[in-house]
Formats: C-alpha cells, sequence, structure tokens
C-alpha cells in the first residue's frame, strides 16, 4: 500500500485512536500553522508593505492569507475591547440636577453619553425613524442603554469589513496609472488594517499595563508612540508596494487621510443607526 493511502492521502498506519496522533497533530500544528502565524505577524508588525509585495510575487505559502490575518486579529482586537471597562453610558436625568453615571457627573464620564432622560424629545423628519428611535430609547431606559450598546459594539466587525473595499475604491482612484487591479488595493488594506487592529492591541495592553502599575506618563508616550508610528507605517507601506516617491507618497497619504476619516465617520454614524433599529 505504501506509506500514504492511494485515495486520501492520509497516512496509511496512522490511527486517529492512536495518543502519537493527537501528540502528533499538535506538534504539527505547532511547527507549521503556528510558525506561518508568528512569521506573518512579524513582518506585518515589522515590515510595512512587504506582506502584499510578497503576496502578488505568488510567495504566498510562507504567509496567512490576508482575509484571515485581517479576521483574526479583527476577532483578537474587538474581543480584547469588550474585556476592556465600559466606556457606553446611558444617563437620565433630574429637573435641576446634573445628569450623572452612577455616582459620577456626566460632564466628566469618559465615553459616550446616551441620554434617555425623555424619550418624547426624539426627533427625525423620517416618520418610520422617528418611531423606531423613541421605541429603541424607551427600550434602553430599562437596560440603562445595556442593549444599544451591545448591538453597537456587535456591529462595528461587520461595518469595518464592508468599509475597507470601500477604501479600496478611493486607492484606484488615486493610484490610476500605472493600471492596477482592484484587488492589489484591496489586499493592501487588508494588510494595513490588520496591522492597525495587531498596533491597537499592543497600546492596550500597555496602556492596561500601565494603568496597574499607576505609570500614567507611560501610558501617555505609548499611546503618542503607537499614533505616530500608526502613521509612518501606512506611509511607509504605500511607498514599499506602490514604489512612488516621497513627496507623492505624501500627497496621497494626506488625501486617503482625509477620505478615510470622512468614511469612517459615516460607517460610525451607520452603525449607530443600525445599532439603534436592531436592538
Amino acid at each position: 500500500m505504501g506509506a500514504y493511502c492511494f485515495n486520501c492521502g492520509q497516512h496509511a498506519h496512522e490511527s486517529a485512536r492512536s495518543t502519537a496522533a493527537l501528540f502528533n497533530d499538535a506538534w504539527h500544528i505547532a511547527t507549521h500553522v503556528d510558525s506561518r502565524f508568528w512569521q506573518t505577524l512579524y513582518i506585518l508588525l515589522c515590515r510595512p508593505g512587504k506582506l502584499t509585495r510578497e503576496y502578488f510575487a505568488e510567495h504566498r505559502a510562507r504567509y496567512l492569507p490576508p482575509v484571515r490575518v485581517y479576521l483574526v486579529l479583527s476577532v483578537l482586537f474587538f474581543a480584547f475591547g469588550l474585556a476592556a471597562p465600559h466606556k457606553f453610558y446611558a444617563v437620565s436625568t433630574q429637573s435641576g440636577a446634573a445628569p450623572t453615571v452612577g455616582e459620577i457627573p456626566a460632564a466628566k464620564a469618559k465615553g459616550f453619553l446616551f441620554n434617555v432622560s425623555n424619550c418624547d424629545q426624539v426627533n427625525s423628519s423620517i416618520s418610520w425613524l422617528q418611531n423606531a428611535l423613541h421605541q429603541s430609547c424607551l427600550r434602553n431606559i430599562e437596560n440603562h442603554g445595556a442593549l444599544l450598546q451591545h448591538a453597537f459594539v456587535a456591529n462595528i466587525p461587520k461595518m469595518m469589513f464592508l468599509f475597507v473595499p470601500m477604501m479600496a475604491l478611493v486607492m484606484l482612484m488615486l493610484y490610476w496609472w500605472p493600471r492596477r487591479w482592484y484587488v492589489e488595493h484591496l489586499v493592501f488594506f487588508l494588510h494595513n488594517h490588520a496591522a492597525v487592529f495587531l498596533l491597537l492591541l499592543i497600546q492596550a495592553l500597555l496602556s492596561w499595563v500601565a494603568a496597574w502599575l499607576g505609570w500614567r506618563t507611560f501610558r501617555g508616550w505609548v499611546i503618542a508612540i503607537i499614533t505616530c508610528y500608526t502613521i509612518w507605517y501606512v506611509y511607509r507601506a504605500m511607498r514599499v508596494y506602490y514604489g512612488q516617491g516621497r513627496l507623492l507618497t505624501f500627497t496621497k497619504l494626506c488625501v486617503v487621510g482625509m477620505a478615510y476619516m470622512i468614511g469612517f465617520s459615516l460607517t460610525l454614524f451607520a452603525t449607530l443607526l443600525v445599532s439603534v433599529l436592531m436592538d
């Protein structure tokens, strides 16, 4: 018969009921899949643009596919965000009293403030939307905004996954010559978003350590350094992959940044609206 099955390619003498097979599977994951994962993270974090360039140079076997690395890091990022302290509050006010969040005045509370003190003040020129907003407000009075908060957090990853292809269209217009395929810009943005998720994860972990140790100055430096590195990272990735000059790349970075801020703001608004309608 030989070492492997002729029909399916499985090892001919391997039994799923043996302890050796179990440990062999674990060893395979640790030495093959995990090594590819860590290599991908290293290149993604330290070599801007190289992962995209390697992907279209047909050097794909040694790295995780773009969609997979994006999904893995986005899931890790949003899961970690869910474990972080809540920064989304529902507040109610009484006549003559300042709005409060627990024992903290709302004016001093960090995060989003969702005022559910008077649902009759919810107005919209669209009748069906006004009714939906009013009903959502009533539901959130009872649970102190928990439904809206959970719906908003749950919908952000989905909306971001739709946002990335739209930003790839911006790159398609900016890099119209020499001609490049749309999928190139899409993969470029998948890799860059994955890198940003990874950087934000590192920032969150270091910030938690700084907060735990009471190092407020260190936490501020971490945020500043990660922010600067992120901006430089995108610029460098554009230089490496698209191969244009410094000034032209910087100009296009500014255009992409403006488009990104506008698009991201609209995406957040759409996410909040969908969350209100679905909570």
